[in-house]
């Protein structure tokens, strides 16, 4: 049994989980540190590798913002026995995935239950190296004690329905330069087969071809004069030359959401630096009707935070050190 002081030392912290970016490993992740208790399930993945296992009850031992540490009980686990795929597909320097879905069974369920109904993270450069850290942080403070938190906008957040695990957001439109784009609203609704998701677990901003088309043609006319490059098999369409590159060149690309709020991600989110002397626009195209996906690069240097029981999503610019 939990005596009543201990639960009043818990309660008034958060869960903080150490996180880095997974550059030093090669990969586009955010690594996150748990303690997992005691070490017929298959899973296929979007890039074509699958994982065989079980799911077992388990407790997570997790460090608390007031520097003491608590389990969370009952936790969902998925434990791999074996991982198939293409070659360069699976967990490199990883043990597994924190599912932060919006479903009864995810680690954020159990976490967010218990501090506060809200989680927050900053996400560093996806370049940093392992020694750069941020925390995601289960529970309340972080975005208000923030430095950042006089830029803080707030959206709605679209929990359920037809987006599932996934956390919707209303997107009204996208513009390059200051120009809104023409983009048919029916990309944005969900209800007419669109819409649009945050999504941490996902490394590249996926956007729909009625999206995808007016945006790239729009960058492009920025980046031709550098000097095209050919498709090299990789997930990017359009890479250029990057040895006469000038940043400061490149408009700015915001997204706008129906309530106002204005996402404004840095050049760098949307034009990454994947190769020696090659540089590519950061948006891979997914198939109409669909969900476009706000991955995690382009939402680097930026603090988020998830209010699930107000069903608000709270974001702004920070350099997350």
């Amino acid at each position: 049994m939990v005596s009543n002081r201990r639960m009043r030392l818990e309660t008034a912290a958060s869960v903080a989980l150490p996180m880095n970016a997974g550059a030093d490993f090669g990969v586009g992740e955010y690594f996150v540190h748990v303690t997992v208790g005691t070490p017929g399930q298959t899973f296929m993945y979007l890039e074509g590798s699958s994982a065989l296992g079980f799911f077992a009850n388990e407790t997570i031992s997790v460090g608390l913002t007031n520097g003491r540490r608590t389990n969370l009980n009952d936790v969902l686990i998925g434990c791999t026995e074996s991982v198939r795929g293409p070659e360069g597909s699976g967990f490199k320097g990883a043990d597994g995935v924190l599912g932060l879905g919006f479903t009864d069974h995810t680690f954020t369920a159990k976490a967010t239950q218990r501090f506060g109904g809200k989680f927050s993270y900053c996400l560093v450069d996806h370049l940093s190296p392992q020694n750069v850290s941020n925390y995601m942080i289960f529970g309340p403070g972080k975005v208000d004690k923030a430095a950042c938190s006089r830029n803080l906008q707030r959206t709605n957040l679209l929990l359920g329905g037809s987006f599932g695990p996934f956390y919707g957001v209303n997107v009204s439109g996208i513009s390059i330069g200051g120009v809104l784009l023409k983009i048919p609203s029916s990309a944005w609704d969900e209800k007419r087969g669109g819409g649009t998701i945050v999504e941490s677990g996902t490394s590249l901003t996926f956007l729909t071809d009625p999206v995808y088309g007016p945006v790239t043609r729009e960058l492009t006319k920025y980046t031709s004069k550098f000097g095209a490059l050919p498709q090299d098999g990789g997930p990017f369409e359009f890479c250029f030359n990057s040895t006469r590159y000038d940043e400061s060149k490149m408009p700015p690309l915001q997204i706008h959401f129906v309530d106002g709020a204005v996402f404004s991600p840095p050049v760098k989110s949307y034009v990454l630096d994947v190769a020696p002397e090659t540089m590519c626009l950061g948006f891979v195209s997914a198939s109409w009707p669909g969900t476009s996906i706000i991955g995690n690069i382009l939402q680097q240097n930026h603090l988020w935070e998830f209010d699930l029981e107000n069903r608000k999503l709270a974001f702004a610019p920070s350099s997350c050190t």
